[in-house]
Formats: structure tokens, sequence, C-alpha cells
């Protein structure tokens, strides 16, 4: 990932609405991917979870010492503002599943790329769907993820290896393929 020159990012963090606006487009498309995943697709509940992590990135982006890219900082307030979300809606609650009723003609399963993503990424929880992104999606470092997470580095491979087995178990290794997760 680019990351945003220091020179712009001073400027953001000294207030200015233009460099702030760069370092939304620069991020924004990292971050709704990120999100849009954990929120299972749902393109409505991905752009408030987008807005709501800029507008806390705008309220703190004075605090951001440079000890991390700034990029992994960003990871971290979506990550955190996601499972926010998620423990405000109850333990009942669960992100809405995307499904797209269209079908690539030559699957012989029915599953286009975009719905077999939505099944494989509906069977996980919002972390484990978060590290699997960002990491085989965004190509995030596991030291990174450690920072954003929480959870070590070697822990975190450990997760996605095991998660990976568990999708091609289930969905076979073609279908992991195709579908991009």
């Amino acid at each position: 990932m680019r990351e945003l020159d220091d020179v712009t990012l001073q400027r953001a963090i000294k207030g200015n609405r233009d460099a702030f606006r760069k370092l939304y487009d620069t991020y924004a498309p990292f971050i709704w991917r990120v999100l849009y995943s954990m929120a299972m697709r749902d393109s409505e509940t991905a752009r408030e979870l987008v807005q709501d992590t800029f507008i806390k990135v705008h309220g703190a982006l004075h605090q951001f010492k440079g000890d991390s890219a700034l990029s992994t900082w960003l990871y971290r307030i979506a990550f955190t503002t996601a499972m926010s979300y998620r423990r405000k809606q109850g333990k009942q609650a669960v992100f809405q599943v995307y499904t797209d009723n269209v079908t690539a003609p030559d699957r012989s399963d029915g599953y286009d790329s975009d719905e077999l993503a939505s099944k494989i990424l509906a069977g996980l929880s919002e972390e484990e769907r978060f590290i699997l992104v960002a990491r085989e999606i965004d190509g995030v470092p596991f030291d990174e993820l450690a920072q954003v997470t929480g959870i070590t580095s070697g822990t975190l491979r450990t997760r996605v290896h095991r998660l990976k087995e568990m999708i091609r178990r289930e969905y076979g290794n073609e279908q992991f393929v195709e579908c991009g997760v």
C-alpha cells in the first residue's frame, strides 16, 4: 500500500482540509475493502463504518505519532470501529449477508465468485474476516496486523493458515482460488 507523503500528513494533522481530503482519497478504498468484508458485503453498513472511521480519524489525527505506518493506524481504527458497531448491535445481531442472484453461466455448482466469497465470509467471525481480507486481499504484513489486532504475528500466521485450510476443506481448492479469498 502506498503511504501518504509526510508533508501532506503534517498538513492534515494541522487541520488543512485539502490535505485531509488527500488522506481520505488515499486510504478510503483500502478501508472500504476491509469494512465491506467485515460487514458481509452490506454496502450500507460498510458506508456507515467507513464514515465513522474517518470521523474518528479526523478527531484523533493529531494523536498519530508515527510509531507505525499510517495505514496500520487507520486499520486499527477501522477494526475497532467495526467491532464496536458489532457490540452495540448486541450478541444476537449479525452483519447482513450480501448475495447476488446472478450466477456465472460456466459454473456447475451455481456460485459465481462474489456469491462464493459471501458464503465463505458468512461462516467467519468479524475478526476472522478482517484478518483474512487484510492479509490475503490487501497484503498487510503479519507484523502490521499484529499491531492492529493485538494478536502476535506468529498466532496470526497460524490463524490465517487454519482459516485457509478450513476453507479449502469445505469449499475445495479450485473454488477457493477462484473467489480470491
